[in-house]
């Protein structure tokens, strides 16, 4: 049976352990992008048991520890290192740090349930490589949860239109994380899932709503609201997919 959903346990939650937690980005972005957390939320809700399940949370770590909060899952997260991390575990969770483009495979078959939201655009790597070691994390029959931008966004036809730089350059981190190196169209995510392995894969054209940075692009995201009624323009790709309920 699926869960409850509790709005007003969500914005507690959110505002008491993200936006007054300890986390990379400024505070004033998760008021902007709690859509995105609520959605992902929603969706695990919508298909996990109620008993507590195994979770890791591959980035910054907030899923996990709002999936602690709300519903007392046994709660990791993995990422390559920082202060939030010593945070995360202050709050239960635990922690791993995990170099993705390295080849590093540091669970097996540990996870019911992997949340990987807004990372694999980050990777100067083959998707697949990354999906690969997730689907091997996960326990047979275990699920992730992935969210990612769309490469046909209408944010990046603007830029392109108006030769506006959309991606970072595209090389090896050093000790800095990196902007979007690559953003992927729901046809190459696809493929890039077929790939590593999992076999039962959805992928959803999602407008998840937040207001731009800049004023020019806020009017324009308000006066092109209605081209979002076309799937293919809308700003993220939200990926479920499983692992085969048999041992690999």
């Amino acid at each position: 049976m699926a869960r409850d959903w509790d709005d007003e346990r969500f914005e507690r939650s959110f505002t008491d352990l993200i936006v007054g937690g300890t986390f990379l980005e400024e505070p004033h972005y998760y008021p902007r992008y709690k859509s995105r957390y609520k959605h992902l939320l929603q969706r695990f809700a919508a298909m996990a048991p109620r008993e507590p399940q195994d979770v890791l949370d591959v980035g910054g770590g907030q899923l996990a520890l709002l999936c602690k909060a709300m519903w007392n899952d046994r709660a990791h997260a993995a990422d390559i290192g920082g202060d939030h991390l010593a945070y995360l575990r202050s709050k239960g969770v635990d922690t791993t740090a995990w170099n993705l483009c390295s080849d590093e495979q540091p669970f097996d078959s540990r996870f019911d349930y992997i949340f990987f939201s807004e990372v694999i655009e980050h990777l100067p790597i083959p998707g697949h490589l990354v999906l690969e070691r997730l689907h091997k994390s996960l326990k047979p029959g275990g699920t992730l949860l992935c969210s990612t931008p769309n490469l046909y966004r209408v944010r990046n036809i603007v830029f392109m239109l108006t030769g506006k730089k959309i991606f970072d350059n595209f090389r090896m981190p050093t000790d800095h994380g990196l902007g979007h190196v690559l953003e992927y169209s729901e046809p190459h995510l696809r493929w890039q899932f077929k790939t590593a392995g999992f076999d039962d894969t959805t992928i959803d054209f999602v407008q998840m709503h937040h207001w731009p940075n800049r004023l020019l692009f806020r009017v324009l995201y308000a006066l092109g609201s209605v081209v979002f009624l076309v799937p293919l323009y809308r700003d993220n790709l939200v990926a479920i997919a499983s692992r085969s309920s048999a041992t690999d």
